[in-house]
């Protein structure tokens, strides 16, 4: 008939394969109308024109354009290329721009925005160590400065005197920092790399090391140079911010009291002005929070509400308010953990990061002050605790006091570890918990069997009857799908329904189900049997449709365009229905179970009983698919079961896959990305150990003459070490335990929201405890050079010794 096409196949001569091109720069490339399995043969012009049996002269169906410049400078010159085209070519040609889509490809995975991310809580730890540094330089640097003062140094030259001295610092370290930034990329794409390697020997079919080498062979080290020079300025610009202020800072100081190296304390007129900016900040706060509520942005809402809390002992005018403060840090905490019974905060829990991300930091904030504000208190109950130890009391006390008096040191220091700690403990939460689900999940993957069958071709050469002979194979259930429009309010969506058969009934193993009590069934196998029973039923999966609940009545049309059934497992893909392709009469279902929407499963849809498929859902089939349960007792013959069964049946039509292969290689990507993310952030623990060392040796320097007289009253040099090393230890052990506490809170937190409903958390304890007793040693060792010094010290040099 006329508009009809038809097709017809001429034989083509044999070629001989001269080599295999690697994956760069045709990775991303396919031929118009290509098939998944398809492959691509580079030839010379004519010899494709004699092989393809072309007699056409000039006639080509695509052609390839590089543009000027690398991979990257080309893309930019994409638009000023398309328009020389269409000046050329006009319109009715179609124009790819290939390599600005694949470059978009990259950027959509957000891995750059990821790494940017945590790079951020190890910038902000380095920014806590910065500022404790130069905070000690200029404490180190008071006297002499003081006395610059005396002698009729201005106060814009003393500090210009530490700006120049802070400067020196910085721009060697900075550019230090960049060739150590440098070494960490190249690290961590090796290691990007290695997990490929990992994944592909886990994949169970054929073809799966060659592709997975196109893409390994596409991860190329490249630096731009601008990328180093942001590294090198933002290295350089954050270390000046805090030198200016710690130079204006110490211009300010008293002349006396800095030439006689006297403590300075808030003076009533630096209080005032302290809690009038704090209740400005109040001020500001509540009216972010009020703007919040009434536009619906649930983040300035949260945020406004958190700053108050956190703003308002300060506002305070009292002295002692040490209560006042700690009060309103766990005040914080309580409600970051109950906000989502605000309907605000829970209907956009998930779906805002910038919520997501003012949540942890809530937490871990609040953590940080209520520890700070509460040193002393720490220090009065250990004190309390240890005071029957008679030979450690005198060191305990010492050491701890040291820390306790000096609350902006020792808070910074705390920050440096809690920090790193809370990022650290999250992903390794959350990621467990999403590997312990899938591996209890189990039997919901295939329904309870152990392979999944799948046609790419939707008409497999291998029968039911021939795989049902097979003696690998005991259960087998063919599962057919079919495309149906479904109503959803006032529109259509286009969702798939599994006939599944009498096998299906009694073997599968879908037990974490929501069915209605109303039924008379006393369990899910009964449930089964129901369904099975009752026409007009169905099981519903909630990852499909995630507000329908047992009772409820569905609504479903027959799709006329079923779509080329010889697509296979294409059929899943989901399209947009239009009118022209729903039938107009309407059959309606009763929903008697639901499936849980975290269930991780191949069989996301609509589950009717084949004997009970109405016949106006009844079209052509999109994709069928065999679930079978292997002969074995255990996992092992299971497993030498399915390699065999495999190997008899060399299909390329049908593709099967083992359930524990699925987990195995999902745990194994879970597990690498996160090791990977987590040697990052270990990076970032560096700065916390780094300061940690840097305080013991100032604390070694600001003591020596303290030391010199304890060793005078009669303290050894076995106590004087300890007292270093408990000092470590007292602020080590605060700052992990408060990063893994807030980490954890933070955690249980995303688990309560909405979004994670259904979810259950669980937590690596031997994860957590493993990377605590790691970084505390690490701690310790890095300061046993000063504590052994300070064990070391004379006392009658240490008497005579002014700083």
């Amino acid at each position: 008939d006329p508009g009809q096409r038809l097709l017809f196949w001429i034989p083509l001569p044999e070629v001989r394969i001269a080599g295999i091109v690697e994956g760069n720069g045709v990775l991303h490339y396919q031929i118009e109308n290509q098939g998944p399995n398809a492959f691509t043969m580079l030839m010379d012009v004519e010899s494709a024109r004699e092989v393809l049996k072309i007699g056409v002269d000039d006639y080509y169906n695509a052609l390839l354009v590089s543009n000027r410049g690398d991979f990257l400078k080309g893309e930019k010159l994409t638009d000023e290329v398309v328009k020389s085209i269409r000046e050329i070519a006009g319109e009715e040609f179609v124009v790819r721009e290939v390599k600005r889509d694949s470059i978009s490809m990259v950027d959509q995975g957000n891995i750059g925005l990821l790494f940017l991310m945590l790079s951020v809580f190890a910038i902000f730890a380095g920014a806590l160590l910065l500022t404790n540094i130069y905070l000690m330089l200029a404490q180190e640097r008071r006297t002499e400065l003081g006395t610059l003062r005396a002698i009729g140094y201005s106060r814009r030259k003393v500090s210009k005197t530490i700006l120049y001295e802070g400067f020196f610092y910085s721009i060697f370290s900075s550019a230090i920092g960049v060739l150590g930034g440098l070494a960490i990329a190249r690290f961590i794409l090796g290691s990007f790399v290695n997990l490929f390697e990992d994944v592909a020997s886990l994949i169970p079919f054929e073809g799966a090391n060659m592709a997975f080498s196109s893409m390994q062979s596409s991860f190329v080290f490249f630096v731009r140079l601008d990328s180093i020079a942001y590294g090198f300025l933002l290295g350089l610009i954050i270390p000046m911010v805090i030198i200016v202020y710690t130079g204006r800072k110490i211009s300010r100081t008293n002349i006396v009291t800095a030439v006689r190296n006297i403590p300075e304390e808030l003076d009533d007129r630096k209080r005032l002005l302290l809690n009038i900016l704090a209740a400005v900040g109040v001020l500001f706060s509540i009216i972010m929070a009020y703007s919040g509520y009434s536009l619906g942005n649930a983040a300035g809402f949260f945020t406004g509400v958190v700053l108050a809390g956190l703003l308002i002992p300060v506002a305070v005018p009292m002295k002692n308010k040490r209560l006042i403060e700690s009060l309103f840090s766990i005040a914080v905490i309580v409600f970051t953990m109950l906000s989502n019974s605000f309907s605000l905060i829970a209907s956009n829990t998930g779906s805002s990061i910038y919520l997501t991300v003012a949540k942890g930091a809530a937490i871990l904030f609040a953590g940080l002050f209520l520890i700070v504000y509460n040193l002393k208190t720490f220090e009065f109950l250990l004190n309390k605790l240890f005071q029957k130890a008679k030979a450690a009391a005198p060191v305990f006390k010492i050491s701890v006091a040291f820390s306790a008096r000096n609350r902006m040191r020792t808070g910074l220091t705390i920050a440096m570890f809690a920090v790193v700690i809370f990022v650290i403990t999250l992903i390794s939460i959350i990621p467990y918990s999403m590997e312990q689900m899938l591996v209890k999940s189990r039997d919901a993957v295939f329904s309870g069997f152990d392979v999944g069958a799948f046609s790419f071709t939707g008409n497999g050469s291998v029968s039911f009857s021939e795989l049902q002979s097979q003696s690998e194979v005991r259960e087998i259930s063919t599962v057919a799908a079919v495309n149906v429009a479904v109503r959803k309010d006032d529109r259509y969506g286009l969702e798939q329904i599994y006939s599944v058969d009498d096998s299906f009934i009694d073997n599968n193993r879908l037990v974490e189900i929501d069915y209605d009590g109303k039924l008379g069934t006393s369990s899910p196998n009964d449930l089964w049997k129901y369904l099975r029973d009752n026409p007009d039923t169905v099981v519903v999966s909630n990852s499909v449709l995630p507000d329908v609940r047992p009772g409820d009545v569905l609504e479903l049309r027959g799709v006329i365009d079923q779509g080329d059934s010889r697509h296979g497992v294409s059929g899943l893909m989901r399209r947009n229905v239009t009118s022209e392709m729903i039938d107009s009469k309407p059959v309606y279902l009763k929903v008697i179970a639901t499936i849980p929407e975290n269930t991780i499963s191949f069989l996301n849809g609509l589950l009717v009983y084949r004997g009970n498929v109405p016949t106006e859902l009844s079209g052509n089939v999109a994709e069928r698919q065999y679930l079978f349960n292997l002969a074995g007792a255990t996992e092992g013959e299971k497993k030498g079961n399915f390699d065999a069964l495999q190997d008899k049946i060399a299909s390329g039509s049908l593709f099967m896959l083992y359930v524990d292969d699925i987990i195995n290689l999902t745990s194994t990507m879970l597990q690498g990305t996160i090791s990977i993310l987590r040697s990052f952030l270990y990076f970032g623990m560096l700065v916390g150990i780094v300061g940690i060392a840097i305080i013991m040796f100032k604390a070694l320097h600001e003591r020596k003459r303290i030391i010199g007289m304890l060793k005078a009253i009669g303290f050894t040099k076995k106590m004087v070490f300890s007292s270093f090393l408990l000092e470590t230890s007292f602020i080590a052990i605060i700052g992990i335990v408060l990063g893994i506490v807030t980490g954890t809170l933070t955690s249980l937190e995303i688990y309560a929201s909405p979004l994670m409903e259904g979810m259950k958390l669980y937590i690596p304890w031997d994860q957590l405890i493993a990377m605590t007793l790691i970084f505390y040693i690490a701690s310790l060792v890095s300061t046993i050079i000063p504590s052994y010094s300070a064990s070391k010290i004379v006392p009658a040099e240490a008497l005579r010794y002014f700083e």
